[in-house]
């Protein structure tokens, strides 16, 4: 029965392990004291945007995370935690974690990393208000496409003033003759 259990052991360690490897970024989570129903709401939530929402043992974490960027956040593997592991957008995960735990104060945010950077509570909450991906993609490509045309102005102006220049000192030196 053991082996059975070890062998369980060391595939869920092995699957985790590669879900860290893929992970851009990463949140962990205190959720105890949430009933099903939030639990559910939290994870279908997450689910839409493409985030998962796992509970995990944090000795299996702790094995599955070495060697990840995850481990660097391992002090905070304690007590019960769930992982919140995001592949494509940080914010959007962000938003919706602050999001549900307005209404799920039993829902604390521990600790999380963005790339390489470690991210406290505070850090997650500056993340979920900055605009999505989306967003800044779109902003992005409007000041990408704006610069031709600004360009075009500014150069524009140069040769107006020149040839205003110009003009005055052709009127100046027809009224001089």
């Amino acid at each position: 029965m053991k082996k059975l259990e070890r062998a369980k052991k060391q595939k869920v360690v092995a699957v985790l392990s590669e879900k860290l490897r893929q992970m851009n970024s990463m949140f962990l989570a205190e959720y105890s004291g949430m009933n099903v129903a939030q639990i559910t709401r939290l994870r279908k939530e997450l689910r839409n945007i493409g985030v998962d929402f796992n509970v995990v043992k944090n000795s299996l974490l702790r094995i599955a995370s070495a060697g990840t960027k995850a481990e660097s956040i391992k002090d905070f593997f304690v007590g019960p935690n769930a992982i919140i592991g995001v592949y494509k957008d940080p914010v959007a995960a962000a938003k919706v974690i602050t999001s549900v735990s307005k209404d799920v104060p039993q829902l604390k945010l521990k600790a999380g990393f963005l790339g390489d950077q470690i991210l406290t509570p505070a850090d997650i909450l500056k993340l979920a208000t900055l605009p999505s991906r989306d967003v800044l993609i779109a902003k992005f490509i409007g000041l990408i496409k704006g610069m031709p045309q600004r360009l075009v102005y500014v150069l524009n102006g140069n040769i107006n003033k020149l040839m205003l220049t110009l003009n005055a000192i052709k009127t100046q030196k027809e009224q001089q003759a």
